[in-house]
Parts: C-alpha cells; sequence; structure tokens
C-alpha cells in the first residue's frame, strides 16, 4: 500500500490578520481544502512570509519562508550570516520532508514582484535539486524583464504542471505549455459572517466599489474614479460598499477609501469594510450587490463567480492582462477600462453591463457546473507522488 504523499504549500497569505489579503487568501483557502480531502490535514504544511496566524486559520502546519531578491539573499550571507543560514536550512529540511512543492496561485510570478519572484525561483530551484515533483496552480506569468524570463523559463521546463488562470496571455510569456483552468477562488463557497449580513440589509440596493494604489494609479485619478462612481450611483438611487482587499494596519485600501469618503453624499454615505472581512463572506456580500467596480482581480473574481455584472479598472500592462483573463475564464466579453479613461465614460460601460446582467448569471452557472473538473486536474496528481 502507497504511502499517502506529504505536500508543502507555499502562498502570499497570513491568515486572518493586519497582513490577510483576499485574494491570495481565497486561493490558498480552496487549495487547502482540496489537499486535505485528497493528503489529509497533517500531510500538509504551508511556507509563507506571515506564517503565525496560518494554523489558527486553516488548521494546518505553518513554517517561514520570506519573500527576498536575490540581492537581498546574497547581503545577509554577509550582514546576517546567522539569519541566513537558518532560513536555508529551514527551507531545505521543509523541503526533503515533502513529496510535492505545491505553489498556490496569486500572480506573482511577474517581474512586477522581483522579491517574490526570485525567491520563487530559488525555492522551485531547490525542489528540483532534491528530486521534489513541483505543480503550480492559477497562476498570472509575467510581464518578465529579460533575465527573469530566461530564469523563470528554465525552471518551469522541468516542473510538472504549470497552471494558469489565463487564455491568452500566460503562454506568451514561456516557451513550456501551460493549463488553463478556471481561477481556484471561483470554487470558494460563499458564507455570510453577521457583520456582512447586516451591512448588506442595511445598504441594499447597493454596489461593490474596490480601489487600490499601484502603477499609473495617482491620488488625483482615484479622486476622479470616486466622483464618477459617486455620479452614477445617485442616478440609480444606489448605495456603496467598498471592499477592501488588502491595508495591513488599516491602510493601503481602506486608507484610499477613507481619503475619498468625502465626495459621497450624506444620505447615501460611503460603507468602508473595515478591519477587511474572510474572503468567504466578502464574496457573499459581493453576490448581493446589484454590480461591482473594481482594481481588484479577485473582487472580479467574486463578481463573475457570483453572477454579478462588473467592470474593471486597469493601471498597467500586468493589471490589464489580470483583468482582461477574469473575463476570459468565464467567456465573457472584457468589460475594462484604463484608470486614466474613466471621467465621462465609465456611465455607459456601467449601463451596458447591467443590461448584460443575464450573461453574467449564465456565466457563473457554466464555470460552476462544467469547469471545476479542471480545475482538479493539478491536485489529483498529488497522489502520483507515492506511486499511486
Amino acid at each position: 500500500m502507497s504511502k499517502t504523499p506529504r505536500v508543502l504549500m507555499i502562498a502570499d497569505i497570513s491568515g486572518e490578520g493586519v497582513e490577510y489579503h483576499v485574494g491570495d487568501e481565497a486561493m490558498a483557502e480552496v487549495a487547502i481544502e482540496r489537499l486535505k480531502q485528497i493528503v489529509g490535514t497533517d500531510n500538509i504544511v504551508m511556507t509563507c512570509a506571515h506564517p503565525d496566524g496560518v494554523p489558527a486559520t486553516y488548521s494546518i502546519k505553518s513554517s517561514a519562508h520570506h519573500s527576498l531578491t536575490d540581492a537581498a539573499r546574497k547581503k545577509l550571507i554577509f550582514t546576517r550570516p546567522h539569519s541566513y543560514i537558518k532560513g536555508l536550512l529551514r527551507m531545505v529540511r521543509n523541503l526533503r520532508q515533502c513529496d510535492v512543492l505545491f505553489i498556490c496561485g496569486g500572480g506573482n510570478l511577474t517581474s512586477e514582484w522581483p522579491g517574490v519572484l526570485e525567491s520563487r525561483m530559488y525555492l522551485i530551484s531547490w525542489a528540483l535539486k532534491l528530486k521534489k515533483r513541483v505543480i503550480l496552480v492559477s497562476q498570472t506569468l509575467g510581464p518578465y524583464s529579460e533575465e527573469h524570463r530566461a530564469r523563470i523559463s528554465t525552471l518551469l521546463e522541468k516542473v510538472e504542471w504549470v497552471g494558469v488562470r489565463d487564455k491568452h496571455y500566460s503562454h506568451t510569456q514561456i516557451p513550456s505549455p501551460v493549463h488553463f483552468a478556471v481561477d481556484d477562488a471561483s470554487y470558494l463557497k460563499p458564507k455570510h459572517s453577521e457583520w456582512t449580513q447586516s451591512v448588506i440589509n442595511e445598504n441594499k440596493p447597493c454596489i461593490a466599489f474596490s480601489m487600490r494604489k499601484f502603477g499609473k494609479a495617482s491620488d488625483g485619478l482615484l479622486t476622479t474614479l470616486c466622483k464618477e462612481v459617486v455620479k452614477i450611483t445617485n442616478k440609480q438611487n444606489l448605495r456603496t460598499i467598498f471592499i477592501p482587499h488588502h491595508a495591513p494596519a488599516h491602510e493601503g485600501d481602506i486608507r484610499l477609501a477613507k481619503n475619498n469618503e468625502a465626495l459621497w453624499p450624506e444620505d447615501k454615505p460611503l460603507t468602508i469594510m473595515a478591519p477587511i472581512p474572510l474572503a468567504a463572506p466578502l464574496k457573499a456580500l459581493t453576490g448581493d450587490c446589484e454590480w461591482t467596480i473594481s482594481m481588484r482581480y479577485h473582487q472580479i473574481i467574486f463578481s463573475l463567480a457570483m453572477g454579478v455584472p462588473v467592470i474593471g479598472v486597469y493601471v498597467n500592462e500586468y493589471t490589464q492582462a489580470k483583468l482582461h483573463g477574469a473575463f476570459e475564464q468565464f467567456g465573457l466579453a472584457p468589460r475594462l477600462m484604463a484608470i486614466d479613461e474613466v471621467e465621462g465614460k465609465l456611465e455607459q460601460l456601467v449601463e451596458q453591463v447591467i443590461s448584460e446582467k443575464t450573461l453574467f448569471e449564465a456565466a457563473a452557472k457554466r464555470v460552476a457546473e462544467e469547469e471545476l473538473t479542471g480545475s482538479m486536474r493539478p491536485y489529483n496528481l498529488v497522489t502520483q507522488a507515492a506511486g499511486s
């Protein structure tokens, strides 16, 4: 009888707490629950930059693996040799004790986040040296610098599965084959908390709204976006619920909302979800909204999975590719705008997606019923590590 494989997971998560990132946690939560069903809770270890909150949130073991650029790691050898050696030994021990390195989605195999990318490549290279199987799921690949492209291409040629969540971008970034599947977070089960249910009860009818400070999204352009949202929701007699996705110490997305909340009228004030609820309640909340406008990829995924009309706002090639891919996953024409094209044009696009509500509902139903098998394929590979 073959032994149950041991899985070392890596994801950009922290568990519930100040570093909670809705999208990354949503994908990881789905991955963890699937792997629990396949290998059992005791055979999973999550390695991440903020491991302390993981056991309490997900009931699995955790270990630290920090996102460092190659230059920062080399500097540690001279400035903090004890920390360097401790981190190296911990990583090697975790890899030796596992059969499979399982890399959860997050869209972080990109030069936009060099520390995360280079730390992932470092981990993959060690896993391959130690003859471990490597499986990647729910990724967006690129864009890359030329140096990064050469290195990641060489590594990914040697891994067992490269799962991506877009049909027409990631495969252009590396020469190796990739496997498309709908984003894992699409299958997160929505479940209201008492708080999110009360927010919906008090604010219906309402829309969901998410912003982020990234790329060319200046304070001025974000304020313009808010003004357009206020104008449209006032005309439609809707309230606005702001859904942050990452807000360490109540800054980040929450700070952006607070900086602009005075733009909303007193009779329909902006409702800011602070502190950030867990992903499952936020997905349930999104499903009770009339429509969504978001700069956050996973807020778009939540809307699409719940059949809610949605518009994405992008700020550069990386975010455009991610948001475009979200719509493609559901077989829908991308409803996107650049952040600097919103003024005077957003309202027309809002009217269009509202008119397409039945298309959004049908797409959500189709993905839930027809795409799950493809989403499960890399997970079902895991048991092969034990020769089964």
